[in-house]
Order: C-alpha cells, then sequence, then structure tokens
C-alpha cells in the first residue's frame, strides 16, 4: 500500500483494508507514511505506541524497515504483503491475498525469528554486494527517467550491469576462515537462499543464528552470463565458481571509501568494512497456524487487542 498514491489500485486497497479491519473486530490505527523515508520514524514511534501488534503493509523494504523498529522489544509483527516480490510473506507462509493476511493477524499464532544485520542496518531477507546493487539502482532510475514498468526496467538494467561487468576485490572473514577475491556477486542469506523468486543454494534455511553466504568467482563478462543463466534455471548451486558457505558472523573489507549495499532490496552506501551478523529470535511475527516456520511458539494466542496497520 503506497499511502502516497492517487492510483485507482492504491485507494482501492486502502479502502478494502479499512473494511477488512473493521470485519475483523480489531481495533487499528492505519498510520501512513506519504513518503519512503517517513517509514522508519512511523515505525519507530509505533513501536513505542501503546500497540500489542505493528503491522507492515507494503513490499520487502517496508517489512524490514518496520522489522528494525519491533525488533528486540516487546510487540510482534504483522504481514500484509502489498509489494512486488514479497519474499518476506512466501517466507513465512502469509496468503499472499489481503483477505488471507487480514485473518492471518486474528488466526495466526506469533514466533520467533531471526534478523540479519549489517553495519547496524537489519534485514530479514537477504543482503547483496556487487552488480545486484548496481542493477537495483538502474532499474530504479530507469523508471524515474522513462516511467518503464518494474520488470521491463529490471531487464533492461541487468544488461546494462553485465556489460558493465563491474568486480570488486573484497577480503572476506568468516569463523575465522579468510577469503581474499575479485567478485562481481556476493550474497547473505537470513531467512532462505532466494533472490526474489530464484533459489541460489537449494539447500535448508539457515539455522537460528547462522547466515548463509553465496559467492560468486565469476572472472569474465561470459562467465557472469553463465552463472545468471545458471540461476535461472535453478542450477547455479552446481556451478565450479560458485561457493555456498554459513557462517555466524562475516566480515567484508574492501580498498574503497564506500560500498553500494542492497538490503531487502533497499541499496545503501556503507563504508567498509561491513559487518554481518545474524540476531537469533530477535522478532515475534504473526504467521499462519499451517505455517513451515517452526521457531518459538505454536499455540495459538489471544487476539490482539489495539494495532498499527503502517503503510507504505
Amino acid at each position: 500500500m503506497n499511502c502516497s498514491s492517487r492510483s485507482n489500485r492504491a485507494a482501492a486497497q486502502r479502502a478494502r483494508l479499512g473494511e477488512l479491519l473493521e470485519q475483523s473486530g480489531l481495533a487499528a490505527d492505519l498510520l501512513c507514511a506519504e513518503k519512503g523515508r517517513e517509514m522508519g520514524e512511523l515505525a519507530r514511534r509505533a513501536a513505542r505506541g501503546p500497540y500489542d501488534l505493528v503491522v507492515a503493509g507494503g513490499g520487502d523494504g517496508t517489512m524490514s524497515t518496520v522489522a528494525a523498529a519491533v525488533a528486540e522489544t516487546d510487540k510482534a509483527m504483522g504481514v500484509l504483503p502489498l509489494g512486488t516480490v514479497n519474499h518476506f510473506a512466501k517466507h513465512l507462509g502469509v496468503p499472499l491475498d489481503l483477505e488471507g493476511a487480514v485473518r492471518t493477524l486474528v488466526e495466526g499464532r506469533r514466533v520467533q525469528v531471526d534478523v540479519g544485520e549489517v553495519n547496524g542496518r537489519v534485514f530479514v531477507n537477504n543482503s547483496t554486494l556487487g552488480i545486484y546493487p548496481t542493477i537495483v539502482r538502474g532499474r530504479e532510475a530507469l523508471r524515474k527517467r522513462s516511467g518503464l514498468n518494474k520488470w521491463l526496467a529490471l531487464a533492461l538494467a541487468t544488461v546494462s550491469g553485465i556489460r558493465r561487468h563491474e568486480r570488486v576485490g573484497l577480503r572476506l572473514v568468516l569463523d575465522g576462515q579468510e577469503l581474499e577475491l575479485t567478485t562481481p556477486f556476493v550474497f547473505v542469506a537470513n531467512s532462505d537462499f532466494k533472490l526474489g523468486d530464484v533459489d541460489l543454494a537449494r539447500q535448508r534455511p539457515p539455522h537460528p543464528g547462522e547466515l548463509g553466504v553465496c559467492v560468486a568467482h565469476a572472472g569474465s563478462r561470459l562467465s557472469t552470463v553463465k552463472l545468471i543463466a545458471s540461476a535461472l534455471a535453478g542450477r547455479i548451486q552446481k556451478a565450479n565458481d560458485f561457493s555456498i558457505m554459513r557462517t555466524t558472523e562475516l566480515r567484508v573489507e574492501a580498498p574503497c571509501r564506500k560500498l553500494h549495499v542492497a538490503a531487502d532490496g533497499e541499496v545503501h552506501r556503507m563504508a567498509p568494512p561491513l559487518v554481518y551478523r545474524a540476531r537469533p529470535s530477535a522478532l515475534r511475527v504473526v504467521v499462519p497456524l499451517s505455517s513451515d516456520i517452526s521457531a518459538g511458539s505454536r499455540r495459538q494466542e489471544d487476539q490482539p487487542g489495539q494495532f498499527a496497520a503502517l503503510g507504505g
């Protein structure tokens, strides 16, 4: 839900959400962020407020922003998947339709899940370095400049990113081991090994307190193209120039002042070294009774009292 949007779809979505919340019998305050940068302060204010449950309505960037505010508090987080990919909702098993997601707020159970962080910035799904942040930045620039839809802009930005074939020299330190390499792509997983709907590892998700790390060793533009093709075909984990590791903490050193870092699809400039770590069971989140998520309590809790629904 984009509260600043004037589109018919957004307006209908807001109206439908209001109807569903009223029908559910939940006492809810609907809080809207008119601009993306307002979401963090709005989420922190809700987490300090008199609410039992803080509900995020939006895409994965909104989810990580609200999770950062709610983590390690006595509040729980609910999920209304209103974005494009909705990675976090899929991982939790939250229905992607608005009716099912609101029903989960009423009937679901609360579980404890990990969040990841890089230099203090929380992410719920993953963080990436290298070509992917470049592609995301290119996609958003194309959308802003030309008004292209998200998927066409992504395709064009991917082609542009491959043509540039930007690689970065890094030193990775994980569990006492050091790895020096020049790479086009580093992926750090919190919830699972998926980048969008592409499973990079086809392995079990990281255990509580554990991060997954994927590193590409592609040395040429052609090698990078082959790796991308392997990923789309679901075979990248078998590639000789692709490593999959697990660790409790990762330190990334680079001979530059700033790195572009993507966290749940949002790109930030950060000064190395980058320190990644997992925060075990830091976030209480509401999932359906049928969800495969097993951390924390499996009992159905009482229906929440007053709660805040954040839209961004």
